[in-house]
């Protein structure tokens, strides 16, 4: 199923159009351009911290819900990736993390065969 949503410009609001089904799911998230308060890590499972934008965390549904619902953190870009609520995976042993800037297979090709659900966010805005 391929779903577009239009004029979602937080990510609260976006995981509230999922109706809970967000926290059916662990979350790699990858690619991202963004900005977060001092202890942004204490939400997520794992984390690797490479280079920007080349940094992968791993989160549970629900704090990806708790982090959206901080109002210090703001996501202008990224990669979201389900994966099954009972799959861990480690981030060692990603060769490519899903991006999409620069990816010629864009929209055709899953970097990581296990991905059950890819959306990709982006910001058009101003930030307040």
């Amino acid at each position: 199923m391929n779903t577009i949503l239009k004029e979602f410009l937080e990510l609260k609001e976006i995981l509230n159009s999922f109706n809970g089904l967000n926290k059916d799911y662990n979350w790699l998230l990858t690619d991202l351009d963004w900005s977060y308060p001092e202890n942004y890590l204490d939400y997520f499972e794992d984390y690797r911290i490479i280079d920007d934008p080349h940094n992968n965390f791993w989160i549970t549904g629900e704090n990806l819900t708790e982090l959206a619902n901080n109002k210090d953190f703001h996501f202008i870009w990224g990669a979201f990736s389900a994966f099954d609520k009972n799959e861990k995976i480690d981030l060692d042993d990603i060769k490519e993390e899903p991006y999409a800037d620069g990816n010629p297979n864009f929209g055709w090709k899953i970097q990581l065969s296990n991905i059950l659900r890819l959306w990709l966010n982006w910001f058009c805005g101003t930030l307040h």
